[in-house]
């Protein structure tokens, strides 16, 4: 007898929707390797995207063993972490440069994009990817996300509401669908704090002493996707943020990323992730809340479910999220 569906875990999958034994059955795909030295791979690229990336002469591909390689530096060059990640970070850039110069793959919408961290690389100074580039590579890349709430509402679930935002609709990705009050992909050089604060001001028109004073961190999510349309892989670390507003402070757009804010129950936004209405990489976000906040039990799911919930919230990533060697 099949288990009975749990309505959390389909909100999950679509977008954490990778086997979890892909580090050992990743084929079409190829492992991703900074260098000969680094056995870990930081990506997983599909065979379409191998085929027709124009590389430069420093990337090394293997059919057999599925690898695409970043070559050491010319022997000429001096040899330090340094230069190692300079030599990284260059060949990177002219495999994007190239494809973006032939429009070869549509999604980069021939335009440069900022730079996105490769986490877990080796070296003193960040390796990084362009973030309309970083599926092609298949590498992790890091998100933020602050979920802001009022308290006060004794006819919801919790106690409480939770500000969502509507996407503009002019936007390339997502257009016009419900997202967390407050996200962003972190720069290669910020820290996931920085993105929050910088983002509540611009996005929502939130001061800045307020949401120092009342945004906390409360974890981490690890996710895995391929994307049903293009078949690119991804890794996605999402760091989450709480955000407890007083109920006269109203976010509202301070750019033209998002068309409005609303304040909705518990009950409400979960029949709106089940409609399709938010953003896929939200949903694992307000699953997370409502598992914090004592929204979603045990006793409502089942103890089986909602230990597998919880797992699936932070699953093991095919992809090194720290260095394996000192610096």
């Amino acid at each position: 007898m099949p288990p009975p569906p749990n309505k959390f875990l389909d909100l999950i999958t679509p977008f954490d929707n990778v086997r979890l034994d892909f580090e050992q059955n990743f084929s079409p795909y190829y492992r991703f390797h900074l260098s000969p030295d680094d056995p870990r791979p930081h990506g997983f690229i599909h065979p379409n995207t191998v085929s027709s990336m124009p590389w430069p002469p420093s990337v090394t591909i293997d059919h057999d063993a599925r690898t695409v390689t970043i070559a050491s530096p010319p022997s000429s060059s001096s040899s330090t972490p340094a230069t190692l990640t300079q030599h990284i970070n260059s060949t990177i850039q002219q495999a994007i440069d190239s494809a973006i110069d032939a429009d070869v793959f549509p999604h980069l919408r021939a335009q440069h994009s900022e730079p996105f961290l490769i986490p877990g690389a080796r070296g003193p100074d960040p390796v990084h990817v362009e973030r309309f580039a970083a599926t092609l590579f298949g590498t992790a890349t890091r998100g933020a996300h602050m979920t802001g709430f009022v308290r006060g509402f004794r006819q919801e679930r919790g106690g409480l509401r939770i500000w969502v935002a509507k996407r503009s609709r002019h936007l390339a990705t997502y257009p016009g669908m419900l997202d967390s009050t407050v996200a962003g992909g972190v720069k290669a050089t910020d820290s996931p704090t920085a993105c929050i604060l910088a983002e509540a001001s611009e996005e929502a028109s939130l001061p800045s002493s307020l949401v120092t004073a009342q945004c906390r961190p409360v974890g981490v999510l690890t996710m895995a996707n391929i994307n049903p349309g293009s078949s690119l892989y991804h890794s996605e670390v999402l760091y989450v943020y709480d955000m407890e507003m007083p109920s006269d402070i109203l976010p509202t757009p301070g750019d033209d990323e998002v068309e409005r804010f609303e304040l909705m129950g518990p009950d409400e936004v979960i029949s709106r992730m089940e409609a399709g209405e938010f953003k896929p990489n939200v949903c694992p976000v307000m699953v997370d809340f409502f598992l914090r906040h004592g929204i979603v039990t045990p006793e409502e799911v089942g103890p089986g479910a909602y230990a597998e919930i919880c797992s699936r919230l932070r699953r093991t990533l095919p992809v090194p999220l720290v260095p394996d060697q000192a610096e």
